[in-house]
C-alpha cells in the first residue's frame, strides 16, 4: 500500500500522482512524502522507476532483517533503521524501517502494515506543513526521534523485570528464578546487539553532509544520539542488576547448602554418639558395667537422652545450630 503526501507552506495534499512529482515540488517549500506499508516487490519496483532509486537499496528493502546502515548515491541516500516490536509478554522481535531521501522527497518503506514512528512524524507534518522548508533530513530526524521513543518502553519494562527478579532472588532463590534471570540476560544482550548499529547510524548522520540535501543536517541527530546513549546506560545498569542477582542466587544457594550441611553434621554427631553407646553395650561379653542391673534399659535411655540434651545445648552456645 502506497500513499503520497505533498507538503507545502500552508497545505497538505494527499494521494498526489507520482508521475508529476517533479513538477509538484518546484517551489521553495515543498516536500513529497511517500508512505509505503506492507511493501511488495512490485511496490518497490514502481518507486524505483518513479524516483530513480538505486537497485542495491531496493534489494536491501526486500531482504530479511539486516544491520542498519547508510548508503549515499548521486542524488539520494538510503538508510534502514531498526524497530522493536513486542513478541509475547517478554519477547522482542526486530523489524526494519527503510528510508530514502532526495532533494525534495522522502520515502518510508516498511514491511509491516503498522509503523508508529511514521504515523507520529506524518501527524506532526500534517499539523505544521511549513516544516517542509527544513528539508527532507528534518523528516528523517523526526522519524529517528519517534523511533527512539519506542525503545524506551521496552527497556523500562526490562528494568522493572530486573528489579522484580532481584527481589525474588533475595526472598527465594530457586531454579525458576535462575531461568528467568538467564532469559533476562539474553534479552538485554539481544537489545544491545540490535540497537548498537542504530546508535552508530545516528552518529554517522550527524557527522555527514549530503550535497543533494538542503539545510543543516548535523544538529538534527544530536538529540536522538544522546537518547540512544541514555538507553545504553539503562541497558548497562540492567546488566549490572542481573549480574548482582546472579551473585545473590549463588550466595543463597551456598548459604542454604551450608545450613543443610550444618544440620546434617549435628544430626550425624548425635547419632554417632548414640550408636557408640548402643554398640558398646551390644558386645558379646558377659561382664560389662550395669549390664545386668535391674534398670539397665531405663538407665541407658536416660543416659542417651541426657547426652543428646547436653550436646544440643553445647552446639547452640557455639552458634552451630
Amino acid at each position: 500500500m502506497i500513499k503520497s503526501y505533498l507538503f507545502t507552506q500552508d497545505e497538505v495534499k494527499e494521494d498526489v500522482p507520482l508521475d508529476e512529482w517533479r513538477s509538484l515540488v518546484k517551489g521553495d517549500c515543498a516536500l513529497l512524502w511517500i508512505d509505503a506499508r506492507a511493501i511488495s516487490r512490485e511496490d518497490m519496483n514502481l518507486l524505483a522507476e518513479k524516483f530513480g532509486l538505486h537497485n542495491f537499496a531496493v534489494r536491501s528493502c526486500l531482504d530479511e532483517f539486516t544491520r542498519p546502515h547508510v548508503y549515499e548515491f548521486s542524488d539520494h541516500l538510503y538508510a534502514n533503521m531498526t524497530t522493536i516490536e513486542k513478541d509475547g509478554d517478554h519477547g522482542i522481535r526486530p523489524a526494519e524501517l527503510n528510508l530514502f531521501a532526495g532533494g525534495k522527497f522522502i520515502i518510508t518503506a516498511a514491511k509491516t502494515a503498522e509503523s508508529p514512528a511514521v504515523d507520529e512524524a506524518l501527524e506532526e507534518y500534517k499539523e505544521t506543513p511549513g516544516l517542509c522548508a527544513r528539508g527532507p533530513m528534518y523528516a528523517i530526524y523526526l522519524l529517528a526521534e519517534y523511533l527512539v521513543e519506542t525503545y524506551f518502553p521496552v527497556v523500562e519494562k526490562m528494568d522493572d523485570d530486573a528489579d522484580g527478579l532481584e527481589d525474588d532472588m533475595l526472598n527465594r532463590a530457586d531454579k525458576q528464578s535462575l531461568q528467568r534471570l538467564f532469559d533476562a540476560k539474553r534479552r538485554v544482550f539481544e537489545v544491545r546487539r540490535l540497537l548498537g548499529p542504530q546508535r552508530d547510524i545516528f552518529s554517522e548522520l550527524g557527522r555527514r553532509d549530503f550535497d543533494f540535501l538542503e539545510g543543516e543536517n548535523r544538529i538534527y541527530f544530536q538529540d536522538a544520539y544522546s537518547k540512544m546513549i541514555r538507553i545504553f546506560d539503562m541497558l548497562d545498569t540492567i546488566r549490572e542488576i542481573l549480574s548482582g542477582s546472579l551473585d545473590v542466587y549463588l550466595s543463597s544457594v551456598s548459604n542454604r547448602l551450608n545450613e543443610i550441611v550444618k544440620v546434617l553434621t549435628v544430626a550425624s554427631i548425635i547419632l554417632m554418639t548414640l550408636s557408640f553407646i548402643t554398640g558398646f553395650y551390644g558386645m558379646n561379653f558377659t561382664h560389662l558395667p550395669w549390664l545386668h542391673a535391674p534398670n539397665a534399659f531405663r538407665n541407658a535411655i536416660i543416659l542417651m537422652a541426657a547426652i543428646v540434651a547436653v550436646m544440643l545445648v553445647w552446639f547452640r552456645r557455639k552458634g552451630w545450630i
